[in-house]
């Protein structure tokens, strides 16, 4: 018996063995792999229908927009004569709706509702002369009106005529503007509706292929078949597609003959090569080479024998070699690459990430300190504005290079010590100290760094004046983890910022509590009721006479959890937040629903002064929103004085000027108010745009003085030669009120007048005051020195 026949009886029965062990694994494998890609497939169409749905919701929500803030819309909604509306205008918003619509939609309508729920017009791109809004409209218009988020798109499976897709908003006609939820009752609502024809047809695709119903409802239950998919197609509608048993176990019949009919031939087919390839000169070689491979996986060798034998194997060998090197350089240089900033070119975040934790470890097992220095720049964002980001970037890389020499003297001063330097985003940069215990240099380097910027920086011949702002921390005095040290180290250069910039501040246990405060305040501004935990209070101010000219609304706030926390606390972190006109627009509407009962208390003309957040100037909408809450209320604008601080008069910019002009324009008085705290120049004064000054309670303080009555009395008169009202603020003395009389002063509010009030300890003041006991003129008016000013 030859040695091909022996091989033959030795190898056909393992072959035949591992064949049927090989396609039983092979079809399981497949098999999962086939409903893996069945149940890819249906999501890839799940994901279409998704995408069609998603184009008709963008089409809906974009064309709503567009129409809502169309000039045809507005003249509608403003436009008394009926006929002259429905039929003119109403051509103008059809004329819009056709050319926002896509000639591929069958059908499209547009709805203007009434508050009273009456359609005031009402079109759709359907043939018929006496089509109306149907019932399915109509109620999602009622719905709308209760809904908590009008934003959201409805779909309708079984609408008159077929599926449609329906938008819904609000807009107030006087003011055109969307109403807050509290308004809706007397706003008009917009609907749109389309037709998804594309949707639709996908969908029918669907259920023809699969023989099975898609799903489409708000919420689905738990799907227990092990071939479906579901897909969100918005936040308040999910479809679902489940193909019915018969449609994978056809499939699986077809693998599993597939499976027996090929593993079978290549049962066949294997025995025969295998005696030609078990050969010395095909296993020898190939095993060597495996065993190179399996060393090089498992870091036994760095690098591949050179290979002894010519041929395949031989070229194979050499080939795999050279693409293990190439390999090798190249995952160096993307490891550099990606360690690097490419501006700078020093590290990044994310080798900043890595030196810190191998610092940390240095620091936890050798008894060293690390410390870490977050430095921002201070009007960097003025040199992009002004003068562009290549300049932005010349000058991060001088201050990169600044830095990175500084360290480097730093580290040649001090041996001992270990620096890295990151760029983290933007003009924010860190630093790593890692220095023994008992040599603190931190101070040292903190100074280093701050005098980089010194004369400030020359980029073409241009010199920028910016400086740093540096917080500091150090582990593991001050944090427990690094991402805590940056955390916090982070909090400490706001602190430093918010000192006037170009300062070092280190991390303190009073920095901590303090940015809790300032988290917590923020959380429960952005989640508080106003109805619920915000009151005002009234502060009059007086004439010469005596008499209450106006009357100023302060906000107070009493938190369940915070208890009660002053507005000059709370105020900048809402300004800051984004939260200031929500607070504004409360504070509008109350101060306005209750000007009646200041009236019954102090006649007919008497001014209501509300302070406004110099933050919404940037916001047209706030002139509209005044505007329309005076004529809500009945109020004449010209008794209303809106407040603004002298830190938006001193930044005035065209676009917060024409926001001021706007409010004046509309008949409202504009005040600027804590006049005197050093942002002023004599030019800015004199382009104020204001009715009234208030002199701020700390240069009455300071000019009620004896020896500064001459100085006074030219304030007074200058603003007076302006046109403007002076009214002083923080009078709670005779002495600070008979100077201001001697220098002419108009009005006078403070303390020894009266402290704020509500609205009752307003009656029951002024019940007082007209008793004839106490019917004193404005001089004699006893002290207050009970009650400390606000």
């Amino acid at each position: 018996m030859t040695l091909g026949k022996r091989a033959l009886l030795v190898i056909f029965p393992v072959i035949l063995i591992v064949q049927l062990l090989a396609a039983t694994m092979a079809y399981m494998t497949q098999r999962a792999s086939l409903l893996g890609l069945e149940q890819a497939r249906l999501a890839q169409r799940l994901s279409a229908l998704k995408s069609a749905y998603l184009d008709y919701q963008a089409f809906n929500r974009s064309a709503l927009y567009s129409i809502t803030d169309s000039e045809a819309l507005l003249a509608f909604l403003r436009e008394s004569d009926i006929a002259y509306r429905n039929e003119t205008l109403g051509l103008r918003i059809q004329q819009s709706i056709r050319s926002l619509s896509s000639a591929r939609l069958s059908f499209v309508s547009f709805a203007i509702v009434e508050p009273d729920d009456d359609v005031a017009y009402y079109f759709e791109s359907s043939l018929s002369p006496f089509a109306r809004m149907n019932a399915t409209q109509q109620r999602i218009v009622r719905e709308a009106k209760q809904a908590a988020d009008t934003d959201e798109m409805v779909y309708v499976e079984n609408a008159e005529g077929g599926p449609l897709l329906l938008a819904t908003g609000f807009i107030l006609p006087a003011s055109a503007t969307r109403p807050l939820p509290s308004q809706r009752e007397e706003a008009f609502t917009l609907q749109l509706a389309v037709r998804p024809e594309r949707f639709i047809a996908l969908k029918n695709q669907l259920e023809a292929d699969y023989d099975a119903a898609v799903e489409i409802a708000p919420t689905l239950d738990a799907e227990t078949s092990r071939l479906s998919a579901d897909v969100k197609l918005s936040a308040s509608v999910q479809a679902r597609l489940t193909p019915p048993p018969h449609y994978l176990a056809e499939r699986l019949r077809k693998l599993s003959l597939a499976f027996l009919i090929g593993g079978s031939l290549i049962c066949l087919i294997t025995s025969g090569l295998l005696l030609l390839l078990i050969r010395r000169y095909v296993t020898a070689p190939i095993s060597h080479l495996d065993k190179q491979l399996t060393d090089l996986l498992l870091c036994k060798r760095t690098a591949l024998d050179e290979p002894t034998d010519g041929g395949e194997i031989g070229r194979l060998t050499l080939n795999m070699k050279t693409l293990h090197e190439r390999n090798t350089e190249a995952l160096q240089r993307i490891q550099e690459i990606s360690w690097t900033d490419s501006l700078t070119h020093i590290s990044n975040r994310a080798h900043f990430g890595i030196l810190a934790a191998a610092m940390h470890a240095k620091c936890e097992q050798g008894g060293q300190h690390l410390a870490l220095l977050f430095l921002d720049l201070d009007n960097f964002k003025q040199v992009n504005d002004q003068h562009g980001h290549d300049a932005g970037d010349a000058l991060l890389r001088i201050f990169a290079l600044r830095a990175q020499r500084a360290l480097e003297r730093h580290c040649e001063s001090h041996p001992e010590t270990e620096t890295a330097f990151a760029r983290l985003s933007g003009d924010e940069f860190a630093v790593l100290l890692l220095s023994p215990a008992a040599n603190d240099s931190l101070a040292e380097l903190t100074d280093a760094l701050l005098g980089l910027c010194r004369g400030g920086f020359r980029v073409e011949d241009r010199l920028y004046q910016v400086s740093v702002s540096i917080g500091t921390a150090r582990y593991p005095d001050d944090a427990t983890s690094v991402t805590q040290l940056l955390t916090r180290a982070d909090s400490a250069m706001y602190q430093a910022k918010a000192m006037g910039k170009n300062f070092a501040v280190a991390f303190s246990a009073e920095l901590e509590q303090r940015d809790q405060r300032i988290r917590l305040i923020e959380e429960q501004l952005r989640s508080l009721n106003g109805d619920d935990q915000f009151r005002l209070v009234y502060m009059p101010a007086v004439d010469r006479e005596g008499a209450v000219v106006s009357c100023e609304a302060l906000l107070r706030w009493h938190s369940p959890l915070l208890g009660t926390v002053s507005p000059g606390e709370f105020i900048p972190i809402a300004e800051r937040a984004g939260l200031f006109p929500k607070i504004d627009s409360w504070v509008i509407d109350h101060a306005l629903a209750s000007y009646p009962q200041l009236v019954s208390l102090f006649g007919e003309g008497v001014i209501l002064a509300i302070n406004v957040s110099s933050a919404q100037l940037d916001d047209d909408r706030l002139c509209s929103y005044l505007t329309e809450r005076a004529a809500h209320h009945g109020i004449c604008t010209s008794l209303i004085e809106i407040e603004l601080t002298e830190t938006f008069a001193a930044e005035l910019s065209s676009s917060t000027m024409a926001a001021v002009n706007a409010i004046r324009m509309a008949g409202f008085r504009v005040a600027i108010d804590d006049f005197g705290v050093g942002y002023t120049s004599i030019q800015q004064l004199l382009e104020y745009p204001a009715d009234t000054i208030k002199l701020d309670m700390a240069i009455v303080e300071r000019l009620t003085r004896p020896e500064m009555q001459q100085s006074l009395t030219a304030i007074v008169a200058f603003c007076q030669a302006q046109g403007k009202r002076v009214n002083a603020e923080g009078v709670d003395s005779l002495e600070k009120q008979s100077a201001l009389l001697r220098a002419g002063c108009d009005l006078f509010q403070g303390y020894l007048i009266s402290p704020p009030r509500t609205v009752a300890a307003l009656a029951e003041w002024v019940a007082v005051r007209t008793q004839p006991q106490v019917e004193l003129r404005l001089e004699r008016l006893p002290p207050r020195t009970a009650v400390q000013p606000s």
